[in-house]
């Protein structure tokens, strides 16, 4: 059993305390393990809490009150210390034997003056031990749980406060079970965690102990249950009936207690349930595992988008639903006008081709993503013309090139197909028409649609502000140059020559000086 010390009348930033191994705990003012600071009349170390054994109790069995606690109190203090079994009368520990006695689950010990007043009991920790195989048993630990006081059950209950599992185990009905009962996921790390110290603040956190699990073959990390409450906030669900998917009846809890709102397909209506609600409710249809993306009974919500049933799963887990999981509504499209055969002409290091180009406009939701235009690849030129654009021509002898301005009056229903540029130049409707050189899903090359005849803004003029010819009318040929060239070419010629001297009156000596060298050896 994991015992536990709090105070009846907790001041701000009291601590409780919880007892997880056996030992003595030492009560008192600062050092001991236990300390009370409001209460005068508490010694330095005031009591003894002797823990002689850790036993390890099922509540579902057993009574805590009708079991032995293995658990004794020691009084140290000058004020005494005083206990109330019955909650009647209080008892001085100092007048029994030894100055000790037992404790048990309720009880109320109270130190010095009687205004420190904590009650000692049971903290339940039961594990719920998650396998493949429910009779299979792990006998070490099983040691490790009964080692601070908690106990293991291969049943999942209301009474469990933790689901043990291993790495990378995949989820089950059993599990789903758990997370709809908000239970947290540790691993066995964490019971030897808690076994490190043997009287805390506080039960530890499991976030730094939490499993990695498996979902259809992909891992997924378990987030704490106050994480996965409010994952799927905002969100509606429609779903078929509960026995198309892999967990049935579970998976609509599931969804539910982590924030989302749930309706069947037979009570969603798309035009009353909101679904113009937009970011604050978005909606979505959940596909059942291993079924394909068609809905034969969701044809009437094609704009909705749609949800895997294991990718849900997987967000639950993670306490995170990511965006990219989402699938996108299926897209209706509706042609419209075509517009002429344009061709533009070339740059100068192209080829001329001719193209047409014909847009495809695409109705869709706000969800929807965008679509490539529809490129396609003809030679022909249409010989209408619409009634109400006015077009001006300009004929060119050498190419057969015109330039065409085109006025394009709104449509009726007020959008324009095309827009033209009135430098657009389009090729003569006597000329043949040439061979088309763009291939089917081609990108298409826009160094195609520079205007020719176009002095371009970066030319050297404009750039250098200068005269056409910049060394003609500067000083470069006059004679005040001329001269000061030939007075450096003079200077020049002037240091070489000393600097030949100079190095042959060198050589000289060094000859000088070797002859007499000579000549004294010699001698």
């Amino acid at each position: 059993m994991v015992w536990g010390l709090s105070p009846v009348d907790p001041l701000p930033g009291e601590d409780k305390y919880y007892i997880f191994t056996k030992g003595t705990y030492k009560v008192g003012r600062k050092g001991c393990h236990v300390i009370i600071n409001k209460d005068k009349g508490v010694s330095r170390i005031h009591a003894e809490i002797i823990i002689d054994a850790m036993t390890s109790l099922n509540p579902l069995q057993n009574k805590p009150s009708n079991v032995p606690s293995k658990v004794r109190i020691r009084d140290c203090s000058k004020y005494g210390t005083f206990i109330n079994k019955n909650l009647e009368s209080e008892e001085k520990v100092h007048d029994f034997q030894n100055r000790e006695t037992t404790l048990k689950d309720g009880d109320l010990v109270s130190f010095g003056t009687g205004n420190a007043t904590y009650r000692f009991g049971f903290v339940p920790l039961i594990f719920f031990v998650y396998c493949l195989e429910p009779i299979q048993v792990n006998h070490p630990l099983q040691d490790k749980v009964s080692s601070i006081g908690a106990c293991t059950t291969h049943y999942l209950s209301s009474e469990c406060t933790h689901v043990l599992v291993d790495q990378f185990m995949s989820v089950k009905e059993d599990l789903v079970d758990a997370i709809v009962a908000k239970k947290p996921f540790v691993l066995s790390s964490w019971v030897e965690f808690v076994a490190e110290k043997g009287i805390r603040t506080e039960i530890p956190s499991c976030s730094s102990h939490a499993p990695t699990l498996t979902v259809e073959g992909l891992s997924v990390k378990v987030a704490n249950p106050k994480a996965r409450e409010t994952c799927l906030e905002g969100y509606t669900f429609v779903m078929e009936s509960t026995h198309k998917y892999k967990f049935r009846d579970r998976l609509p809890s599931l969804l539910e207690v982590c924030g989302a709102k749930i309706f069947f397909v037979e009570e969603f209506c798309s035009s009353s349930q909101g679904l113009e609600d937009g970011e604050k409710n978005r909606v979505g249809c959940v596909i059942p595992a291993g079924a394909a993306d068609k809905f034969d009974r969701f044809h009437n919500l094609r704009s909705v988008s749609r949800m895997n049933e294991m990718d849900l799963i997987c967000a639950v887990l993670a306490g995170y639903l990511d965006p990219s999981t989402w699938i996108s509504p299926s897209v209706l499209l509706s042609s419209s006008c075509s517009t002429d055969e344009t061709v533009v002409a070339d740059s100068d290091a192209e080829a001329e081709t001719a193209t047409s180009v014909h847009t495809i406009g695409a109705v869709s939701t706000e969800e929807a993503t965008k679509y490539k235009s529809k490129v396609e690849i003809s030679t022909d030129h249409a010989n209408t013309r619409s009634e109400d654009s006015h077009i001006m021509t300009f004929r060119d002898r050498n190419d057969g090139m015109t330039m065409r301005v085109d006025k394009v009056d709104d449509s009726e229903s007020g959008n324009s197909d095309v827009i033209y540029s009135q430098d657009l130049i389009v090729r003569d409707v006597n000329l043949p028409a040439s061979v088309s050189s763009t291939t089917k899903n081609r990108v298409l090359n826009f160094k195609c649609f520079r205007m020719i005849n176009t002095q371009s803004g970066n030319s050297f003029s404009n750039l250098i502000p200068f005269s056409k010819y910049p060394y003609k009318d500067s000083e470069y040929g006059s004679e005040e140059v001329v001269e000061s060239l030939k007075e450096e070419k003079k200077r020049k010629q002037m240091e070489a020559i000393a600097d030949d001297l100079f190095n042959n009156e060198k050589a000289r000596r060094r000859g000088v000086a070797g002859s007499l060298r000579g000549l004294l050896t010699r001698g």
